[in-house]
């Protein structure tokens, strides 16, 4: 599996991602990343994206990763 990108966050946090193709574009907390990775139902903020750049927020402190599904090559940066 590929590096997946995170970024910690003390409260408000934002990611913008260009994508090559459609794509799907997850944000998730630590707990949720975890149930991602062992293959059980999680909760994430993003979704199904076809058009780019694709800007996803999140409020709550601590690590959030960044998933994308498909694509391609993409660029991202949280801020």
């Amino acid at each position: 599996m590929s590096q997946i990108p995170y970024c910690d966050s003390t409260g408000r946090l934002s990611v913008e991602v260009h994508l090559s193709y459609a794509a799907d574009v997850f944000l998730v907390d630590r707990i949720n990343f975890q149930r991602y990775q062992s293959g059980q139902d999680f909760d994430y903020f993003g979704g199904h994206y076809s058009k780019t750049p694709v800007t996803i927020s999140v409020v709550g402190s601590g690590r959030w990763y960044l998933i994308v599904v498909g694509g391609g090559h993409y660029k991202y940066r949280f801020y």
